[in-house]
């Protein structure tokens, strides 16, 4: 009998990555957030793993090993984790800097693969970082290689495009993958030659016969139901007729407003969603915004898994995290690829 693969996961919100490994056959040995909301989501849907709501830079490798231990595991296979991006996004256009704590946390985490010697690290984070710069005109990139090859790891990275991974999501990730092995050639899973869309997995929901939490249909006031009434499938706020548009007075004139990206925007059943952040989205079928759950259903979360938390606490988790089928599918590869094998 194979021994368990073990995870160790940071940066672990409610857990989207931690469950495409797990759905993939990882034991999630140990996971770490400081978002208290997220981490009682993680704990109730993962019970069997240790999950330490603490600041990372608070956690010392000595302390994981001791927690570790306890619970018979001696080695670490893999190290998984998506440090914050809001820094890095293309939607904060100010200069970085080196000593913003959001763009540091990175350095935590490979301090803490550090202690913990896994072979493989998946690191998750937005495109927009591969060119970012800091103040001192250094590539993020360039830095956050060079702190692998220090701790001793080769690096790759490749752009996913979570709707050719089963994801019915227009949602673009850079996945950087390491491992202490200089002698292995790193590879990453094939994409499917279709695009996973909306229709299905929303048509799935539906006919789930039980009553699922976080399902609540939000009632809206007539103005707000009769822009989404004029919406059409794949469209948004640009599409509405002009005498539902905003207005406002600029320089003595009444002037129509414009809006852009997620802004009243109705899904199509035939295409993947936008990437799904913590903005309403219109029902491709329905005059309404889309549930908590049917977001969840987006993002690949199975029914069966819980979100605690208030309604914007939910919906933010969903927008933060990585959906578990992408990662299933990177977990699977990693494990035929480089566990099986041996």
């Amino acid at each position: 009998m194979k021994r368990s693969l073990n995870v160790v996961s940071f940066f672990s919100g409610c857990g989207g990555m931690d469950l495409g490994f797990k759905q993939a056959g990882f034991n999630i040995a140990l996971a770490n957030d400081c978002w208290a909301p997220a981490a009682r989501s993680f704990q109730k849907n993962f019970s069997e793993t240790e999950m330490l709501i603490k600041d990372i830079k608070q956690l010392k490798g000595k302390y994981l090993w001791e927690l570790l231990n306890k619970k018979n595991v001696n080695s670490i296979d893999v190290v998984i984790g998506g440090p914050p991006c809001q820094c890095f996004t293309r939607l904060n256009n100010n200069n970085l800097r080196m000593d913003d704590k959001r763009n540091q946390l990175f350095k935590d985490y490979i301090r803490l693969i550090k202690a913990l010697q896994p072979k493989f690290v998946i690191m998750e984070n937005v495109p927009d970082l591969l060119v970012r710069k800091n103040s001192k005109g250094q590539l993020f990139k360039d830095i956050i290689f060079s702190a692998f090859s220090r701790a001793g790891y080769k690096l790759s990275y490749k752009i996913f495009e979570a709707q050719k991974y089963g994801v019915p999501q227009k949602r673009r990730r850079v996945i950087f993958f390491a491992t202490s092995d200089k002698n292995l050639e790193l590879t990453f899973p094939n994409e499917s030659r279709k695009d996973s869309v909306v229709g299905p997995f929303l048509k799935r929901l539906k006919k789930c016969k039980r009553e699922l939490k976080d399902n609540k249909v939000t009632i809206n006031g007539p103005p707000v139901a009769l822009r989404i009434k004029h919406v059409p499938p794949g469209g948004y706020y640009e599409n509405l007729p002009d005498h539902l548009k905003v207005k406002k007075y600029r320089e003595g004139k009444l002037v129509t407003v414009k809006r852009y990206g997620s802004y009243y925007r109705r899904l199509d059943d035939n295409r993947p969603s936008i990437t799904i952040t913590n903005n309403y989205l219109i029902h491709p079928d329905e005059d309404r915004y889309l549930t908590n759950r049917e977001l969840a259903a987006l993002h690949t979360f199975p029914n069966n898994f819980e979100f605690e938390g208030c309604l914007e606490e939910v919906s933010q988790q969903i927008a933060n995290a990585v959906p578990p089928e992408l990662v299933r599918r990177i977990a699977v590869h990693l494990k035929e690829t480089y566990f099986d094998k041996t």
